[in-house]
This record gives structure tokens, C-alpha cells and sequence, in this order.
């Protein structure tokens, strides 16, 4: 779909986190898309960013605190061993960003404090920026419990602000027993989500259209199912439904993803997919090797 000038942009997670978080090529990129104009996300969006990122990083903290680990290197030894490659790529994104910046000594067992402090420091930093870098919709028709889980850290003594921040985003239980996914799916957008699935079930599975099938075949299991099958982790597979639904209509969704592609033309979401962060730093490359 076209981009349309001096129509509001509300931002999907892949956009929102590369802002914050891609190459500076991609930054540059998508800065001169949006040439300053106010970008919006949501609620939704804010608890996907701190899903995938902000509670890896709190997870490493504790990685790195742990007694037995030594140094910044034996952190990340231990870390790309256990954790899968989602969780490996949030604290690859954070390294050249901190540790680098601060020269640390990834084998100095004194660095490990300094390294600590750094991370709290950062962690505090980033949820701040992510709150005030955005304007917030304030719309969310699944009053995710989760986003709202509130930050507060003592600088003095993160550990424990982070500790308490990661076990109430963690009590899904408790979350989920405040939301109202349910109702958002199977009263409000039903008729909505019939049709993608109805749409899904008549195409091909490729490349393009994998992630909008998979998204799909959840949304399935929740009709069939009802209500129970409404839970965090469920609710994680079907983000970028939940998005494309609630996003304001008057707005342009801005992502990078195959499957907003179908699903916003059925809802009759305005919306632009971005070339991925590979292709733009590959084209800026060639263009500079030509020039």
C-alpha cells in the first residue's frame, strides 16, 4: 500500500524497537520516512518491546549477579548457551551499545560491578525512552494487564526493583485475570477475525504468507476453544493480529512484517510495510561502493 503524506503514523513493535534499537543506517532510514512528524504506539506495543527486550536485559542482569559468574564474558558464555535465539539477539543488540561504549573488560572480575551498575542504569534509561519517544494512543480494547506493570528502580539497589518488575510482568496468571483479550477476539472482532481465518485457509504457504497462516491457525484454535485458550503466551503468537485490530483506523499502520499485509486490507487498516533492516543496509552499501 502507498504511503500516505500527512497521514498519522502508529507504529507496529518491528518499527517502534528498530527506531530504538536497528543499525544507525536504519535509524537514518526511517527518520527520513517520518521527518519528524509525531509517531504513535500503544500499550499493546509497549509490552511486546518489553517482552522481547527490556525483560531479557533484566534476565541477563541477573545472569551476570549471579555468584559463580566471574566477568561481562563468562555472562554471555552462559547466556548463549541457555537461551534461545530471541533472547540471544536482545542482549546481542545491547553489548555494542553499552559495554563497548563504556570499554569494559570482559574478562576483568572488577569490571562485573561496574558492568552491573551500567545495566541498571540502562534498563532504567531505555524504559524511559521507550514511554516518552512515542505518543501512546491510549487505546486498548484488551486492557493488557502486563503493559502496565510499572518499573521502579532504586539505583542504589536495582536488584530489587528489577526482581519485582520481572515476577509481576512474569505472573501471567495474575495478568491474564485482568484483561479482556477475550472479549476483544470473540465478541468485538469476531466477525473480523472469521474472515481472516476463512482467508488464511485459502492460501498458499510460503515465505509471505507463513506468518499470517500461523497467526491464523491461533486465531482458529480460540474460536473453537473459546475463552481458555486466551492466554499470554497464546496471545504472543497473535500480536500482530491484536495490533493490526486496535490500531486507530484514522491512522497509518507503519511495519515491517508480511503479515500485516493481509491482514489490514480485510479491516480496512491504512498501512505501509518497510523494506527489512538487511535490505536497506545492503542498498546503502552498494550505493556507496557505486558512488
Amino acid at each position: 500500500m502507498e504511503d500516505k503524506s500527512g497521514q498519522e503514523r502508529f507504529l507496529d513493535t518491528s518499527v517502534a524497537r528498530s527506531l530504538l534499537l536497528g543499525t544507525q543506517v536504519y535509524k537514518q532510514y526511517f527518520e527520513s520516512q517520518f521527518a519528524d512528524q509525531p509517531l504513535y504506539i500503544s500499550n499493546y506495543v509497549l509490552l511486546e518491546i518489553k517482552r522481547s527486550y527490556l525483560i531479557n536485559l533484566i534476565s541477563f542482569y541477573f545472569v551476570l549477579h549471579l555468584e559463580t559468574i566471574n566477568n561481562i564474558g563468562d555472562a554471555i558464555a552462559l547466556w548463549s548457551n541457555r537461551f534461545k535465539t530471541s533472547e540471544l539477539k536482545a542482549i546481542l543488540q545491547l553489548i555494542p551499545q553499552l559495554f563497548s561504549t563504556h570499554q569494559l573488560n570482559f574478562s576483568s572480575d572488577q569490571d562485573k560491578e561496574k558492568a552491573l551498575s551500567i545495566l541498571a542504569i540502562y534498563i532504567k534509561r531505555f524504559e524511559l525512552i521507550l514511554r516518552r519517544k512515542f505518543n501512546n494512543t491510549t487505546i486498548d480494547s484488551t486492557a493488557c494487564a502486563r503493559a502496565l506493570v510499572p518499573l521502579n528502580v532504586d539505583l542504589k539497589n536495582p536488584a530489587e526493583g528489577l526482581k519485582q518488575f520481572a515476577s509481576e510482568f512474569g505472573d501471567v496468571k495474575t495478568c491474564r485475570s485482568k484483561c479482556q483479550i477475550d472479549q476483544f477476539l470473540l465478541t468485538q472482532y469476531r466477525t473480523e477475525i472469521e474472515q481472516l481465518v476463512e482467508i488464511a485457509s485459502q492460501l498458499p504457504k510460503n515465505t509471505n504468507t507463513r506468518g499470517f497462516i500461523n497467526i491464523a491457525n491461533n486465531l482458529k484454535e480460540i474460536l473453537a476453544t473459546g475463552a481458555t485458550a486466551c492466554d499470554c503466551k497464546r496471545c504472543e503468537k497473535i500480536g500482530d493480529a491484536v495490533i493490526a485490530l486496535d490500531a486507530p483506523r484514522q491512522m497509518q499502520l507503519e511495519h515491517t512484517d508480511s503479515s500485516f499485509d493481509y491482514l489490514c486490507p480485510q479491516i480496512n487498516q491504512p498501512h505501509y510495510k518497510h523494506p527489512s533492516e538487511n535490505r536497506i543496509v545492503i542498498n546503502v552499501s552498494i550505493d556507496n561502493s557505486e558512488s
